[in-house]
């Protein structure tokens, strides 16, 4: 596998979330949070590819579920949506 370096430039409040994530998920490096991150988008967004469109998380100690609202994913799975629609 061929690696690439890439250099992002992140204000101090979005530098601030990726250090949030990296010490939440205990990732041993920024970088290794990022491509969790972005694994973990490309599966959400082959999931609208396949007709899905809602995250719902559920608490098995009390049921309780909740629908997470992921607005890059409600815009794709609006375009998918609206691209079907136009199909014969």
């Amino acid at each position: 596998m061929s690696q690439r370096r890439v250099v992002f430039t992140f204000d101090s409040s979005s530098l601030g979330s990726l250090k949030q994530v990296q010490e939440r998920g205990e990732f041993a490096s920024m970088g290794t949070a990022v491509r969790e991150s972005v694994q973990l988008s490309e599966v959400l967004q082959d999931q609208v590819a396949d007709g899905f469109s809602e995250v719902v998380l559920r608490n098995p100690k009390t049921k309780q579920e909740k629908t997470l609202v992921i607005p890059s994913l409600q815009k794709l799975a609006k375009a998918s949506q609206q691209q079907a629609e136009l199909k014969p």
